[in-house]
This record gives C-alpha cells, sequence and structure tokens, in this order.
C-alpha cells in the first residue's frame, strides 16, 4: 500500500503520509478495521484512523503524516505501546491541545511544529526510557503559551535539540 511500509513478516513498520492532503480530524473513527488499522486515506482525500488502531502496530518504527490537513487533539496514552517508534512527525498540521513529547518509549525524533498546541506535558520521571531516548524536539511555530522556566524544567537532560521558537513563551 502505499505509504506503508512492513517487514518481511508482514508487520507495518512505517507510515510515510507526508503531504498527502489527508484531511480529518486526528484520530477520526471509522467501521472498517482495515482501513483504520493501516491509515490508508479512503475517499475524497478524508483520513480514517482510530488512536487505538494505531496503537496495535506495535512494530511501527516511523509516522510521518506531516504537512497536511489534520485537526484535533491526539490521545497519547493508546500510543504508548508503540516501543519501537523512534520518529514522529506531525508538523504542519492544524492540531491543537496540550503536547505530549513522550509519545513512545523509543523515541528519538518528534515535530510538532506549525500547529496550534496550547501547551506542552511535563516528561514524567516514570517514562525514563522515553526521557533518555529523544534527542530531537521542535515545538515552534505553535500557540504554546507557558513560563521559559516551566519550560526548560520540562526537557530532558539528553536531548541534543530543542526548538521552541515563535510562541508565546
Amino acid at each position: 500500500w502505499y505509504g506503508i511500509s512492513c517487514d518481511d513478516e508482514g508487520y507495518v513498520t512505517g507510515i510515510d503520509l507526508r503531504d498527502n492532503n489527508l484531511v480529518g480530524q486526528f484520530p477520526v473513527y471509522t467501521r472498517s478495521d482495515s482501513i483504520a488499522v493501516l491509515g490508508i486515506p479512503v475517499p475524497e482525500s478524508h483520513w480514517y484512523f482510530t488512536k487505538y488502531g494505531l496503537a496495535n502496530l506495535y512494530e511501527l518504527k516511523t509516522l510521518d503524516l506531516a504537512e497536511n490537513k489534520l485537526t484535533g487533539t491526539i490521545e497519547y496514552r493508546p500510543l504508548y505501546n508503540l516501543r519501537h517508534l523512534s520518529y514522529w512527525d506531525v508538523a504542519g498540521n492544524q492540531l491543537s491541545g496540550v503536547l505530549d513529547a513522550q509519545v513512545a518509549p523509543s523515541l528519538k525524533y518528534a515535530d510538532f511544529s506549525n500547529n496550534g498546541f496550547t501547551s506542552m506535558r511535563r516528561f514524567e520521571k516514570y517514562k525514563v526510557r522515553s526521557l533518555q531516548t529523544l534527542r530531537y524536539c521542535d515545538v515552534s511555530n505553535n500557540a504554546i503559551h507557558q513560563n521559559a522556566t516551566d519550560i526548560l524544567e520540562i526537557i530532558p537532560p539528553n536531548i541534543e535539540q530543542f526548538i521552541a521558537s515563535n510562541n508565546n513563551i
């Protein structure tokens, strides 16, 4: 399928639907499990995907949904099961709400830039692995309204590049 990568055993390891004119709320629910699990675009360029379907892609390593027209908020808790996810890019959409850069325990690269996120969730010590693996995080060009001291306190110690420009910090 277009934009879907699988390993030799048939497990989905990558979803690359960058700049694909996907329209819809993240997540949008559908009754078709096959479409929901794989995130395949359906007629009229509307994207139907369930948060629980995505969370069941246990071998997923990369998820690139950047530069589309996805709206709504992201429910992160189901995504914490993505133990192998190392690359997460949702930049250039119309997402909003609270941003959580600890979306998966092996995450190394996270790009949330150019959306409408209003705040960042604290990096929690119980998620020690993602606290140690995250190297790059871009939250620039959002609507984040937080105290700079609070932001500095939530940046993981091992991060190499953290970009937060063009926010209300």
